[in-house]
């Protein structure tokens, strides 16, 4: 099991923290982050030390996130600040999103956790989702389904070797990019698309939840002048209501002549409702055209 630690994910320094002994543990509670899974662990640690909580540190003792990566948080024998009455006895557990976006690999990492949890302290110890000690929604029905079903991890390796759904499409017309804008890509070319993802019908969407997705997408840009800054950037947004979620940003400079944007999402994950698009924006001073574009992506699990 391999853990990213502290220093690795760039964790501010405790203003304090207690410590107990294996002895006190009792029990591993499983949370979820209520925030898209993009979320950095900096990002909730800063959240948990700013002025809304005051507290000393990150609130859980491990976080996990949807490709099943483990995040040292205060670690296995430091107090939490995760669920009142059990941050001493229990080991808080926080997977990264919302209800219905745990992944199999995330459920694999919060299980291989636990497993340790109970090699460390010579017993079982209980497993508990946060509403099983406290009146709250969190972790979600689907975590915590999976908690009293007994975090089973069967079958796990089979659903990841499942054949992804394959996406591709290009632009059919330019758009403009005004400044400080950002615009949403339309892909009017089809090339493939057996799970309907893009609809056959062209337009902005590339995915559909809820799936695990990579993306790549490549665009040309004409009109900027040299080293004028761009960002691109995926989103992902509710199909009833319109409520955008925004994913990681990449920054890039204009060159001289036409200026070639590669963005890449290596893995996510989209809840079911809601769609994956791409968007572009410039920060010059005069009006630009996206006269190009591509991109491909592949899709697993989707309903």
């Amino acid at each position: 099991m391999n853990i990213i630690s502290r220093a690795e994910w760039g964790a501010r320094a405790p203003r304090a923290r207690s410590t107990v002994t294996w002895g006190d543990r009792r029990e591993v509670v499983v949370h979820y982050s209520e925030g898209p899974t993009t979320q950095t662990v900096r990002s909730i640690q800063d959240f948990h030390m700013g002025p809304d909580r005051r507290w000393s540190d990150v609130g859980y003792n491990f976080l996990v996130d949807v490709q099943g990566r483990i995040y040292e948080g205060r670690g296995w024998l430091t107090v939490g600040a995760h669920a009142p009455d059990h941050n001493s006895s229990g080991i808080g557990i926080c997977m990264i999103g919302r209800d219905g976006d745990a992944t199999p690999a995330a459920e694999r990492s919060i299980r291989a956790i636990y497993d340790e949890a109970c090699r460390r302290a010579g017993r079982s110890l209980a497993k508990l989702g946060h509403r099983d000690v406290y009146e709250t929604s969190c972790p979600g029905d689907q975590l915590w389904n999976w908690v009293h079903a007994g975090m089973p991890t069967d079958n796990v390796d089979e659903q990841e070797d499942d054949m992804p759904d394959y996406v591709s499409v290009g632009m059919s017309e330019s758009q403009d990019l005004p400044p400080g804008e950002w615009v949403t890509i339309n892909w009017g070319k089809e090339f493939s698309d057996s799970a309907h993802h893009h609809w056959d019908k062209g337009g902005p969407s590339l995915i559909v939840g809820p799936a695990r997705y990579n993306l790549t997408a490549n665009v040309r840009v004409e009109g900027l002048a040299v080293g004028t800054e761009l960002q691109a950037r995926v989103v992902e947004v509710a199909e009833e209501g319109g409520k955008v979620e925004t994913g990681p940003i990449a920054e890039y400079a204009a060159s001289k002549g036409a200026t070639f944007l590669h963005y890449n999402v290596a893995a996510d994950t989209v809840r079911k409702g809601y769609r994956v698009r791409f968007q572009v924006a410039q920060y010059g001073t005069t009006p630009a055209k996206v006269t190009d574009g591509s991109a491909k992506a592949l899709a697993w699990g989707t309903a």
